[in-house]
């Protein structure tokens, strides 16, 4: 992806998830994001960072069951 910006929707279609789920984490305050008025946006870099942290926490998971 391009952009610097994306809305909800990119970013479901983004990680292939819903838009309810993603709404789930912006009310937990669990991804990154940023208020523009009433219009929430994401970072693409931010996200994919995001990304890359909670990738690797699972793997350490996976690794000492």
């Amino acid at each position: 992806m391009n952009k610097k910006f994306c809305n909800i929707k990119e970013l479901s279609e983004y990680l292939d998830v819903s838009i309810a789920f993603v709404r789930k984490l912006i009310y937990a305050k669990r991804i990154p994001f940023y208020k523009f008025g009433n219009r929430i946006r994401f970072d693409m870099q931010e996200i994919d960072i995001w990304v890359d942290l909670h990738k690797q926490k699972e793997r350490k998971s996976i690794l000492f069951m």
